[in-house]
C-alpha cells in the first residue's frame, strides 16, 4: 500500500515538473498568437523567431516528450481518483480536455509538416476558424483549449494555496485570453481569406 501511495506521490511530482515546463512553453506560444492582433504578417514575424529555440532537435524532441509524459501521466493520475470539490472536479475535467486537446493538435501539427508539408504557421492555425462549417468545430475547440489551461492552473493554483481571489483571477484572464484570441484569428468575425494550400488541407477535413 505505502509503494503504491510513494509511486502515486512520485509520478504526481513528476507530472506538476512537466506540467510546469510545458506551461511555460504554453505561455510564450499563445504570447505569439496575441500578436496576431496586429495581423497574420507580425504573428509570423514573431513565430519565426520563436522558432529558432523551439524548433531546434533537442528542445522539440523534449518538448514533444514533456507532452506525451504529461498526457499519460495525468490520466493515471485520474484513473480512480475521485474528485469531491468544485476545484477537484476543474483540475480533473480540464486536465482530461487538454489531454484530447494535446494529441489531437499535436498529432495535426505533425501530420501537416511531414504529410502535406505545409508551413504550420498562423494560416494553418486559423484556417479552420475561417472556413465555413468549419468554424462551429474550431471556434470551440480552440477557445476550449486556452480556457481549459487556465481553469487548470488556476484550479491547481486553490488547491495548493486556497488563493480563491487568485485563482479566480488565472481563470478570468484565461477566458478572456481565449476571446480574444479568436477574434485576432478570425479578423473580429470578418473572416480571413486563406492561402490556397491551407483552404484545401481544411476543404480535405470536411
Amino acid at each position: 500500500m505505502n509503494i503504491q501511495k510513494d509511486s502515486r506521490a512520485f509520478v504526481k511530482s513528476l507530472h506538476y515538473i512537466s506540467g510546469v515546463t510545458l506551461s511555460v512553453f504554453i505561455a510564450f506560444h499563445l504570447f505569439n498568437h496575441l500578436f496576431a492582433l496586429d495581423g497574420p504578417d507580425k504573428h509570423i514575424q514573431i513565430m519565426d523567431q520563436f522558432r529558432r529555440v523551439y524548433r531546434h532537435p533537442v528542445v522539440e524532441t523534449f518538448l514533444l516528450l514533456v507532452v506525451l509524459f504529461q498526457i499519460v501521466s495525468g490520466i493515471r493520475l485520474i484513473y480512480k481518483r475521485h474528485a469531491q470539490t468544485v476545484a477537484e472536479k476543474i483540475q480533473v475535467y480540464s486536465g482530461l480536455y487538454l489531454s484530447f486537446f494535446l494529441i489531437a493538435h499535436v498529432g495535426a501539427v505533425l501530420s501537416a509538416r511531414y504529410i502535406e508539408h505545409l508551413d504550420t504557421n498562423f494560416y494553418f492555425a486559423a484556417a479552420g476558424l475561417n472556413y465555413y462549417p468549419a468554424t462551429f468545430i474550431f471556434i470551440p475547440y480552440y477557445f476550449l483549449a486556452v480556457a481549459s489551461i487556465s481553469l487548470h492552473v488556476s484550479a491547481i493554483h486553490y488547491l495548493k494555496t486556497k488563493s480563491q481571489v487568485m485563482a479566480v483571477s488565472i481563470a478570468i484572464i484565461g477566458l478572456s485570453t481565449s476571446f480574444v484570441l479568436i477574434v485576432a484569428f478570425t479578423n473580429s468575425f470578418q473572416w480571413f481569406d486563406m492561402p490556397i494550400p491551407y483552404e484545401k488541407f481544411i476543404r480535405s477535413l470536411f
